[in-house]
């Protein structure tokens, strides 16, 4: 039997950051490669992508990318991926669009040709293993999953789905596609379980129309529709109910843009430019529909600062009437009430659609156990979700006729082999899996440290401590510059300010008299770490703050200096 082995980089016990890859025969295949969008409380970073430090150091192993579509949770991390390794990545022909304007923004260059563009059906061979694609129904037209056919027998990535034997366009299963495979002897199917939890099928849940058709009809009145730029089947419900209302419609994304300029939307929906006009002909407008898009927090940021006033596009005004068609994702529940705070306060009528009329295109506990059912597999691998899903989806994979010793939940690093029958064993050995920040311009250069001092930052605020002395005689020859930012307001006149002069300068003068005996005694570091530790003490007990204290001594030539007073500044 050939050696198998699965492992998750991520996307485990978590939510999003989806990577996962397969090992046959030493050769790699990676499945997804996605980000997770950091909490409010992580100051600072934009995005937290998987450490690729395993996929580098088995890069030559590496047969290739396999996407299921290009959401920001499964295709995100595709970008600094392809700065650090040059693999071919197969997809879809809407996620390479997608995918090389990303690499564009980011400027990675000379990877236009790694995009390998593959269709439904399509089989790629890499000797003994064949990766069959095939379509599924979830928030991306055309999303993938994929089969990849051993000599032991089929492993089947489930990628995002949804279980709708009524959907009949670019969102479509092919059911008969599934049996096929199924035929052929799954060995092991991996399946997303985020959604697990969720009792029942998504369908018809996942569908807006009954909730915007009323809406529609208003043309009285502009629609301002919110949205992840992940939902583009619910832009697929909004264009056709505009063309069947004949309103005209305005994009606020530049994805989302990319996707409507698409082959694939503009065959499907039968898109003109009629149909489409500019951000400023729809403020211009009376009737004109905005879809407002963005990733994670950027929907909610661009919806506060229009809120606000501040956006040089586009101003709700009494005449608009605000859909919130997203549910909050996971993490995000409070910055979402939030924003529909924000929005109530202004002119505009706010309609917002909950997790509870709305679901994400996400397998629930009975679309995963048809699609085990579907494909009879001897063994079961949950992933994308946390541990309690895990719990549901395997429930629903015994429920479907898989034996629970054939069921494994492992977390991310975990190694785990595929063995005869379909037998999952843990292996002892782990590969290293982690975090790794990302602030915009750096990648994985942000740590604990840094974080936590950010943290005090916002909490306790900072004082900026300067002065200068003599470089021979080690006499304090200009002020004591001390300046405060979010910690308290104080004057010259205030104790706590002379309190802290003077303990300043009682240091400078006991590392200036040691010197005179010793001179290697005066020590600039261990100067500023003695302020340091006296100011932020001092501040604690008056305060009760600990600010983040920084202190600049220089040694100057003192010929051309006269002391001069102290002084302080704040804000």
């Amino acid at each position: 039997m050939a050696d198998i082995k699965f492992m998750a980089l991520g996307g485990q016990d978590e939510r999003g950051k989806n990577i996962f890859v397969i090992s046959v025969n030493d050769d790699l295949y990676i499945f997804d490669a996605g980000i997770k969008f950091p909490e409010r409380s992580v100051l600072g970073i934009d995005v937290i992508i998987p450490n690729f430090e395993f996929l580098k150091a088995n890069a030559k192993k590496i047969k290739g990318i396999f996407l299921s579509n290009p959401s920001s949770n499964n295709s995100g991390a595709i970008s600094y991926i392809l700065r650090e390794i040059d693999v071919p990545v197969y997809c879809n022909e809407l996620t390479t669009t997608i995918l090389k304007y990303r690499n564009m923004k980011y400027r990675i260059k000379n990877r236009e040709n790694n995009f390998k563009i593959i269709n439904d059906k399509d089989i790629v061979s890499f000797g003994d293993v064949k990766i069959e694609a095939f379509r599924t129904t979830a928030a991306f037209p055309e999303s993938f999953g994929f089969a990849m056919h051993t000599e032991d027998g089929v492993i089947v990535y489930a990628g995002d789905y949804i279980i709708d034997g009524n959907e009949q366009s670019y969102f479509s299963t092919d059911m008969n596609h599934l049996n096929e495979i199924a035929k052929k002897g799954v060995l092991a199917l991996i399946s997303d379980a985020e959604y697990a939890s969720r009792i029942g099928y998504t369908v018809p849940n996942h569908r807006i129309d009954k909730f915007i058709a009323a809406p529609m009809k208003d043309k009285k009145r502009r629609l301002i529709l919110g949205m992840f730029e992940e939902d583009v089947f619910k832009l697929f419900e909004i264009i056709k109910q505009a063309k069947a209302n004949d309103r005209k419609i305005a994009v606020y994304g530049k994805t989302i843009t990319k996707v409507v300029e698409s082959k694939v939307i503009q065959e499907s929906l039968q898109i003109s430019e009629k149909d489409i006009i500019s951000i400023e002909e729809f403020t211009k407008s009376e009737d004109g529909i905005l879809m407002l898009t963005g990733a994670g927090d950027l929907l909610y940021t661009r919806l506060a600062k229009i809120a606000a006033g501040n956006d040089d596009k586009v101003e709700f005004t009494e005449n608009d009437t605000i859909i919130l068609a997203t549910p909050p994702a996971a993490g995000v529940e409070k910055r979402h009430a939030e924003i529909l705070d924000e929005l109530a306060r202004t002119n505009a009528k706010l309609v917002s659609l909950s997790d509870k009329n709305i679901w994400s295109m996400r397998a629930s506990y009975e679309d995963i156990k048809l699609m085990t059912r579907i494909m009879r597999p001897k063994s079961f691998i949950p992933i994308k979700g946390l541990y309690k899903d895990f719990l549901s989806a395997e429930r629903a994979a015994i429920e479907a006729g898989v034996e629970k010793k054939n069921i494994q939940l492992i977390n991310n690093g975990q190694i785990l082999k595929i063995a005869e029958e379909g037998k999952l064993i843990i292996a002892s050995d782990s590969i290293k899996t982690a975090d790794v920040y990302v602030d915009g311009i750096g990648v994985g250069d942000i740590g604990a440290v840094v974080l936590n001092e950010r943290k005090q930052l916002a909490t306790d605020g900072a004082v900026i401590i300067g002065a200068n002395v003599n470089n021979k005689t080690k006499d304090l020859i200009s002020l004591i510059d001390i300046q405060m930012r979010g910690v308290i307001y104080i004057t010259e006149e205030n104790p706590i300010f002379k309190l802290m002069q003077k303990q300043i300068v009682d240091i400078l003068d006991k590392y200036k008299n040691e010197s005179k005996t010793n001179p290697s005694a005066y020590d600039l570091n261990a100067i500023k770490k003695e302020i340091v530790s006296r100011i932020r003490t001092t501040l604690k007990q008056e305060t009760g703050k600990q600010p983040i204290v920084l202190v600049i001594i220089n040694e100057l030539d003192g010929s051309f200096f006269e002391p001069r007073q102290n002084r302080t500044k704040n804000s």
